[in-house]
């Protein structure tokens, strides 16, 4: 009876194995297009915080100390509140290290040329277009997709782990957007 028990256990945790390997990276997909992860890249807080201290800098008010500071941690966490407002849409900048940054990523352009199948995220959830107007309130434009992401990776811990994205059609172009970092 216990050797059955151990059997059964071992098959449980076998197929939990297994399916949760097989459930560990999925992309968003929007009309059979599958979102890269290059599209992503910089839209969510790693643990350094540099992205998200130029543009709080760029956009907001230049201070030295970002982390324990309310105001830029609610920047963080609730970035979609200040995009088509504080932060225009589609604006760029250079970062005191050289690097183009922006908030604002075409899907069209990110997306090119990426064919891999590796992803450092998973879709946890779709969410109704509605939240849209909740996360994102100065934007004008049409959204036609929201999804919360869970960030994985292998090489770097990430300070923020979900982020929430809304994907909207400007100007015939379809741009990704960050609306809600989550702890």
């Amino acid at each position: 009876m216990k050797k059955l028990f151990l059997y059964m256990f071992l098959l449980l945790m076998f197929c939990n194995i297994g399916f949760a390997e097989g459930n560990k990276y999925k992309p968003w997909v929007y009309k059979d297009i599958k979102i890269s992860e290059q599209c992503l890249q910089h839209l969510y807080p790693l643990a350094s915080g540099d992205w998200y201290e130029a543009y709080y800098n760029q956009y907001i008010e230049k201070i030295d100390e970002h982390w324990g500071n309310p105001k830029f941690e609610l920047f963080v966490s609730r970035i979609g509140d200040y995009l088509g407002n504080e932060i225009p849409l589609g604006h760029k900048f250079e970062s005191s290290w050289g690097e183009p940054m922006t908030l604002t990523r075409n899907l069209k352009d990110c997306n090119e040329g990426d064919e891999s199948e590796y992803f450092e995220y998973i879709v946890k959830a779709e969410l109704d277009n509605f939240y849209c107007k909740d996360f994102a309130p100065h934007i004008k434009h049409e959204c036609s997709s929201i999804v919360l992401i869970r960030h994985f990776s292998e090489t770097r811990v990430k300070l923020f782990g979900m982020t929430v994205y809304g994907l909207y059609n400007i100007n015939g172009e379809m741009i990704i957007l960050p609306l809600r970092n989550l702890h």
